[in-house]
């Protein structure tokens, strides 16, 4: 019976533990920005077994191992439409959220010139503390990862680009030579919305993407006068 109260403490423990909430942080990834004409994009609900509910995805672990507090999303395919909703206007697109189109290009509604199918095939974060102090505080080590596929698809076409994108972040940040770096974030939830804006933002940079929808045509240089 003390194990059946212990085991009913350690859930309901579990389930008190608010999820991580998530942000994109625009212009994160250089380069994504500014980069199309404003064509109009559905981007339908993220898909994959992550998407919606409460899910674990990683914890914090104490130097001996054992785990501290678990690490939890809460209908991460909310964070992740948002993120791209986001990332697309900030590209210079015009996206429209649907969750209500099936995933058949020929279903575009007059007026909607592409559509964005999404699906979260991975998400993970680990904080794992050392035994070392220093000053400033308990040294660790945190990685966080997101993998995206993503589907661009037009009336005409239904598969205009397939990518998969993978946005990491790693803490402390990877020696340089003999320069050591102090971690830049050291709370799981900006680690992971960097991961994530990394994933979205990476979408914007890739050719086959870039190619399948109407880019910014940049003013030719004026001409020189002798």
């Amino acid at each position: 019976m003390a194990a059946a109260f212990v085991a009913v403490g350690l859930l309901v423990g579990c389930r008190s533990v608010p999820p991580m909430r998530l942000h994109y942080l625009p212009g994160f990834v250089p380069g994504s920005e500014r980069i199309f004409r404003p064509a109009r994009i559905a981007v339908l609900a993220a898909n994959g077994e992550i998407a919606q509910g409460r899910v674990r995805v990683g914890g914090v672990y104490a130097a001996d191992g054992s785990l501290d507090r678990p690490l939890y999303v809460q209908d991460f395919g909310r964070s992740v439409d948002d993120a791209l909703m986001t990332a697309l206007a900030g590209a210079g697109l015009k996206p429209v959220a649907s969750a209500t189109l099936s995933s058949g290009a020929a279903s575009l509604p007059v007026g909607i010139d592409f559509m964005l199918v999404t699906t979260i095939e991975a998400a993970s974060i680990d904080k794992r503390y050392g035994v070392d102090e220093t000053v400033h505080g308990q040294t660790f080590t945190m990685k966080a990862s997101v993998r995206l596929k993503f589907t661009l698809a037009s009336r005409a076409s239904p598969n205009l680009y397939t990518g998969e994108m993978i946005g990491t972040e790693e803490e402390p940040p990877v020696p340089v030579g003999k320069e050591v770096f102090l971690p830049l974030e050291t709370d799981p939830q900006e680690s992971m919305s960097v991961a994530l804006s990394r994933a979205v933002g990476a979408l914007m940079l890739q050719s086959g993407f870039r190619d399948a929808l109407p880019v910014l045509l940049l003013p030719s240089p004026a001409p020189r006068h002798r």
